[in-house]
């Protein structure tokens, strides 16, 4: 059942191209699988990785089948029955969560920011099927957290809001009486993207909503309460770092932040920086590491696991990606010098995400047009699984899921 409506520069927005398969609508809603299947060069499907084009004329996710070595083959490419906008050629929504999976792998859900909606598929062993698409509770949503049943839209268009929704068991998406929240961000529909929040997202325990307010240095914890529903404003922190642009959890909890503007240190070659912190009891933030240099420009991602001890992000300005170790207290200790991989000039690395269980990454290559493959060690060091295709370079793709 369909409910449709239809209806900061650059240091901060990662500057380059991203990419949207070319056949983004060619296969419909019900996807296709090409000719790899679910028998890629590593063996048999063992999990899948999902890429949003972000189309204007038409939404869609690409699939991709991964094998048990981490590699990935084309599987096929589903309409999301909404819009997406290619703002620029890279990091187009400027965010992260504009493509998320469900605790359990089972629902993938997307924004469609050209039709201020939300889209939920069923992800099953033959590709996704599209569930609903609802209207998103504002104008321009960039990204979405999913936390048992309940699910929440960031929109950054005008005064911005965050929206939340339950994921009954019909399959389909009920707005969530209550639940929108005004962000008062002043804005315009477009937005102007370097000033407007990043990412939205639940903590592992799904007791608080954290939104990355990248454009004013703020960090905001809305707590949740039994309904579901943010009990008051939100608890406002300011980063430790310029233009905290997203976040990932690690398993103990800690929220750890990509502050792609550097310590506010001038200096000559300032470079991007990760810090990490403990959510407290009343909302506020306690500093746990404090701006730890990548050493690298427009570190504009960051991802993680629940099962992993380690955390990466995607480098665009420098075409790398970087890993950190985080210790039992959520401390960050950089690896390899800030250099965990590196791609040719023009790659542009944006959107990443790890499987679950820690031992694969994949990274959304906007100006290749590709998504990279690596296993990850035990000492956290990456190897390369791979790059696959179907995607368009600078198509304004965004977005990237693994399970």
């Amino acid at each position: 059942m369909f409910r449709s409506t239809m209806s900061i520069t650059a240091l901060s927005l990662g500057l380059f191209a991203a990419s949207a398969p070319g056949d983004a609508m060619a296969h419909g809603a019900h996807g296709a699988h090409g000719a790899h299947g679910a028998h890629g060069p590593g063996g048999h499907r063992h999990g899948q990785v999902f890429v949003m084009t972000n189309a204007e004329d038409g939404n869609a996710v690409a699939a991709y089948d991964r094998a048990a070595d981490g590699s990935l083959s084309y599987a096929g490419t589903y309409a999301t029955g909404g819009l997406g906008a290619p703002t620029r050629p890279v990091n187009a929504l400027g965010s992260q969560g504009s493509l998320v999976l469900s605790d359990d792998g089972k629902l993938l859900f997307a924004v469609n920011a050209g039709s201020n909606e939300v889209s939920m598929f069923r992800v099953g062993p033959r590709g996704l099927t599209l569930l609903d698409v609802i209207d998103s509770g504002g104008d321009f949503p960039v990204s979405v957290a999913s936390h048992g049943d309940l699910l929440y839209v960031l929109n950054v268009g005008g005064e911005g809001t965050i929206a939340g929704f339950h994921v009954d068991s019909r399959g389909e998406l009920a707005p969530l009486a209550g639940s929108i929240r005004d962000l008062g961000l002043g804005g315009t529909t477009p937005p102007s993207l370097g000033a407007t929040p990043g990412q939205i997202g639940f903590s592992p325990d799904g007791e608080v909503l954290v939104v990355a307010g990248k454009g004013s240095n703020q960090i905001h914890v809305f707590p949740v309460n039994r309904r579901g529903l943010p009990s008051g404003a939100p608890v406002t922190t300011i980063s430790r770092g310029l233009v905290p642009f997203d976040f990932a959890f690690d398993r103990r909890g800690h929220l750890i932040v990509a502050e792609v503007g550097g310590d506010g240190v001038p200096a000559t070659g300032d470079t991007s920086v990760v810090s990490s912190y403990a959510i407290r009891a009343d909302g506020s933030l306690a500093v746990i590491s404090d701006t730890v240099d990548t050493f690298q420009r427009a570190t504009c991602w960051i991802t993680g696991a629940p099962d992993s001890r380690y955390v990466f992000t995607a480098n665009t300005g420098s075409n790398t990606l970087s890993g950190l170790q985080v210790d039992a207290r959520g401390g960050l200790t950089l690896l390899d010098d800030g250099v965990s991989a590196s791609f040719a000039a023009g790659t542009a690395p944006i959107d990443l995400s790890m499987t679950r269980d820690g031992r694969f990454l994949y990274t959304l290559n906007a100006g290749a047009g590709t998504v990279a493959a690596f296993q990850v060690s035990r000492d956290g060091s990456l190897i390369p699984r791979g790059e696959v295709g179907g995607l368009t370079p600078g198509g304004g793709a965004q977005g990237i899921a693994a399970r």
